[in-house]
């Protein structure tokens, strides 16, 4: 690993014992504090490049015990996919006394949930938590802007950890577009006997290939190294025009990965608050607009702001749903609503953090026929295999256009008697585009509705 690509980080203060500082006052890079950790402690404060930064975790407690530092706000990244299952070496590494049983195996095992680990914890900054040995493959949190005022102000924006035994391992870190195209150039860490440890832990390591989890043999109570490293986004040489295509941070994973969090600073990037993978409408017998989604995750959030417009410009509030405020199983929402007009209605969900931060979902368009009253709903959007269409009972004429978001005709589909009949159609045929920005053109009776898909993996 170059020293000019990325910032080793020397020391980190936790919540351990209420204070464990993991290097003496005198050296950082060689006096380790001889105390090993050996459950959950949080990362208060990290030293890299020679400056210290608060987490946000608990100032107070850093100025109590005397520490002068650099107020920050760092938080985990949300996971959005582990792409790979986990394997017969892939193990959950928590704190040997996680469970308050010491050097033995907890009754009942833990539960077996990777996103989990990853992101426990106050604002998820657990490093005494993580999996290790993720398989190999690609490792995905969810990011949607970039503050400008974060871009080469040489403050970190991402911070990396690295709990267990890496063995020499390098992954690669970047940035990416909603299409999986890298924005600006990836970074190659290696993980080797260069690499400085600030401090080593306790930790039990269980079986993530087993449900329920078992300790995995020869793996209880083992010491281990924590390293860390930061990055500014000036490492990823991104161009200041193409920040604003950023969609995720990646990790391509070696196979050796051992990962407590990934956290980011939040006055550099805003992250949503949930991981949303599904946003759908379908119109009911009554009229009403029944409009459902799923999360795969939710991290501090508090609410969904159902929201409608009648120009896709303006948006109203028209609804509230609770959220499930921290989650990394699958959730259900739904809220109906009646539309007072004809014509295209479009929705969408206004996502609000509990910390106040808020994003917003895709659009989902439903085209109220004015000359039947019936709708055309188009869904899911965003879509991986399929997409659904409700067009209007009683139309002679109906067909799909594809285009590619450069104009590009892609696709063409007649709708044949039967469909126009029941109302609904699937496109199949749509499995063979790759992930991307595309726009939609349904035709019913020589009257036009377009909409922006986004295809996903």
């Amino acid at each position: 690993m170059q020293a000019q690509s990325v910032n080793y980080v020397t020391e980190v203060i936790t919540t351990y014992n209420g204070y464990w500082r993991s290097a003496n006052a005198g050296t950082a890079t060689t006096f380790t504090n001889s105390v090993q950790p050996d459950s959950s402690h949080y990362l208060l404060s990290f030293l890299t490049n020679n400056v210290r930064y608060s987490t946000g975790v608990s100032d107070a407690r850093l100025t109590n015990n005397g520490i002068s530092f650099t107020p920050g706000q760092y938080r985990a990244l949300p996971v959005a996919t582990i792409s790979t299952a986990p394997t017969s070496n892939t193990k959950i590494g928590l704190g040997q006394l996680y469970d308050k049983v010491d050097n033995g195996v907890s009754n009942p095992p833990p539960v077996r949930d990777l996103a989990r680990y990853l992101t426990d914890g106050p604002q998820g900054l657990d490093l005494g938590t993580g999996v290790a040995n993720i398989p190999t493959g690609t490792l995905t949190f969810p990011v949607s802007e970039v503050q400008a005022k974060a871009i080469n102000d040489g403050i970190p924006d991402i911070l990396i950890t690295q709990f267990a035994d890496p063995a020499g391992s390098s992954d690669v870190y970047s940035f990416r577009d909603a299409t999986d195209a890298i924005v600006g150039k990836s970074v190659t860490v290696t993980y080797d006997s260069n690499f400085p440890v600030v401090g080593r832990w306790l930790a039990d390591f269980y079986e993530a290939s087993q449900n329920p989890m078992v300790l995995a043999a020869g793996f209880t109570k083992t010491p281990r190294d924590l390293r860390l490293w930061t990055a500014d986004f000036a490492t990823f040489n991104i161009p200041a025009s193409d920040y604003s295509r950023i969609a995720t941070f990646q990790i391509q994973l070696s196979g050796n990965s051992d990962v407590a969090f990934v956290a980011y600073n939040t006055r550099a990037l805003t992250v949503l608050p949930v991981e949303l993978t599904s946003f759908n409408g379908r119109i009911q017998v009554d009229g009403q607009v029944q409009l459902t989604w799923r999360t795969a995750s939710e991290l501090n959030s508090e609410a969904f702001v159902v929201e409608a417009s009648m120009d896709g410009r303006s948006f109203t509030p028209v609804g509230r749903v609770v959220a499930a405020g921290n989650k990394t199983t699958n959730t259900d929402y739904t809220y109906q609503h009646r539309p007072m007009t004809t014509g295209l209605v479009y929705y969408r969900l206004h996502q609000l953090d509990l910390d106040g931060r808020s994003a917003y979902s895709p659009v989902v368009t439903v085209s109220m026929s004015r000359a039947t009253g019936q709708p055309l709903l188009i869904t899911p959007n965003p879509f991986r295999q399929t997409l659904q269409l409700q067009l209007p009972s009683g139309a002679a004429h109906a067909e799909a256009r594809l285009w590619a978001i450069d104009g590009r005709p892609l696709y063409q589909h007649l709708f044949r008697t039967d469909e126009l009949g029941s109302g609904s159609a699937t496109l199949d045929d749509l499995l063979i585009l790759p992930t991307g920005i595309y726009l939609l053109e349904i035709v019913v009776d020589g009257r036009s509705t377009r909409q922006k898909l986004l295809k996903q993996e």
